[in-house]
């Protein structure tokens, strides 16, 4: 990786210098992208779920795996109901609590000013973004939830929001801030985004990664 300006650009693993940072940072200017793709909690929201609370809510202890995955792997239907019901408590009232993570709002509008599409691919659920939604009556075109397709890192919920969108993947940006985010979109043949975090500063899965909404932006416009 090498520093170029305010973000790192990689492409694929190979390092990369500025000359062909600047050719990126000049398409992302133009109409070469038509839609961009959002993760919810880290991105659209702040990050607020404590994950290892809610794992030791349902398995009385911190669990290596994430929770939707660790869920999938109890053995009976009645622990696997009760373990969602848990994890969904915790999802709404996160969303009822929710905060913009700074700069999105005008990010967003800046999008629908250029004309282009926008999904939010996310393994919560349709309420809590409908929550999230509602609440800073933000318009999104599409929203794939883990209800509408398997979770991320699956390439399928990246996929489906393209389809939504009327949009080949080389066309689509997706925005995370994790890294089964990275994942994802690189399965799907996105330009992949990583909103760098204290939980996650690097992704070799990523072909930008920016510190804050507002690089975004300045790339963008």
């Amino acid at each position: 990786m090498k520093m170029v300006g305010c973000f790192t650009l990689i492409l694929g693993r190979v390092k990369v210098g500025s000359k062909l940072a600047k050719i990126v940072r000049q398409k992302l200017k133009t109409d070469s992208f038509k839609g961009v793709i959002f993760d919810l909690d880290g991105v659209i929201i702040k990050a607020s779920l404590d994950f290892g609370l809610i794992a030791g809510e349902i398995f009385g202890s911190a669990s290596k795996k994430p929770v939707l995955e660790g869920i999938k792997e109890l053995s009976h239907a009645a622990e696997r109901k009760k373990a969602f019901r848990i994890l969904e408590k915790h999802e709404k009232r996160a969303a009822l609590g929710a905060q913009l993570t700074p700069g999105i709002d005008e990010l967003l509008e800046l999008i629908k000013r250029r004309g282009m599409k926008t999904a939010i691919v996310t393994r919560n659920t349709q309420d809590s973004v409908g929550i999230i939604l509602e609440k800073f009556h933000l318009q999104i075109d599409c929203i794939v939830t883990r209800e509408t397709a398997p979770p991320k890192p699956s390439k399928e919920p990246v996929l489906r929001a393209c389809e939504c969108m009327g949009l080949n993947p080389h066309e689509v940006v997706f925005l995370g801030d994790y890294e089964f985010d990275m994942l994802a979109g690189e399965r799907a043949g996105v330009v992949t985004v990583l909103l760098r975090s204290s939980k996650e500063s690097t992704s070799e899965n990523a072909d930008l990664e920016i510190d804050s909404i507002a690089e975004l932006v300045e790339m963008f416009f």
